[in-house]
């Protein structure tokens, strides 16, 4: 009876699913695996036809890395944002890819980054640190007709699995907020610059929901 009690012990330990205000505090993944991450559930359900989503990294240097993953039982990448190499940006929607180059890439700091998406234009761009890419056409349409697994630390390969640790993202995430709408880019400033903004009505970090598994940890991020 006690060593069932154990094992039952350990699987519950290896998931805990919360829903909190995380406002000055970040998910840390502190080593390359395959098996930790962090999954968020939307507040708002898609089919989405337009979409911003907002982050702060302090990535590990010299990586490969994602930053955010939304999959769908039919799209593996169907909203991803992906860090290749310094100074760019890999951005999917409906598993079409468009990459921005050039674009700032602090070292051993935060980084702000913000992605748009218009699917009535089929408009894209990326903003980091308060510098914005060109806009590019990626795709015209909406995404997330199903249920989206979305997922930080970690890029999907299928529907809520097949990770690889290659691709995995170390060192910290915070703020995290989408929206179902496009922002404009004041408000886009706004965010850059820790100044009030209104919280995303999609994705909320100030009251979010979500399950953490694996070695992830939730540790204060100080000042951006």
């Amino acid at each position: 009876m006690m060593q069932k009690l154990v094992v039952l012990f350990i699987l519950l330990s290896g998931s805990s699913t919360k829903s909190e205000g995380l406002t000055g505090k970040g998910f840390t993944f502190p080593s390359e695996s395959n098996t930790a991450y962090a999954t968020l559930t939307p507040d708002v359900e898609g089919p989405y036809s337009a979409l911003t989503l907002c982050l702060r990294s302090f990535p590990e240097n010299g990586r490969i890395y994602t930053l955010f993953s939304l999959a769908t039982p039919s799209k593996d990448n169907d909203f991803l944002l992906y860090h290749p190499e310094k100074g760019k940006y890999s951005v999917y929607v409906n598993n079409n890819v468009h990459n921005f180059l050039g674009m700032p890439d602090n070292q051993n700091e935060w980084n702000s980054v913000c992605w748009t998406w218009d699917g009535k234009t089929g408009l894209t761009q990326v903003w980091v640190n308060g510098k914005r890419s060109i806009r590019a056409k990626i795709y015209t349409g909406s995404i997330a007709a199903a249920t989206p697994s979305i997922i930080l630390g970690q890029e999907q390969d299928s529907y809520g699995g097949r990770f690889d640790a290659n691709q995995c993202f170390v060192g910290d995430l915070s703020d995290v907020h989408m929206w179902n709408y496009v922002l404009d880019p004041c408000a886009i400033q706004d965010y850059m610059k820790a100044y009030t903004f209104i919280p995303g009505n999609v994705l909320n970090w100030e009251a979010l929901n979500y399950n953490v598994n694996g070695e992830v940890l939730v540790e204060p991020t100080g000042c951006y």
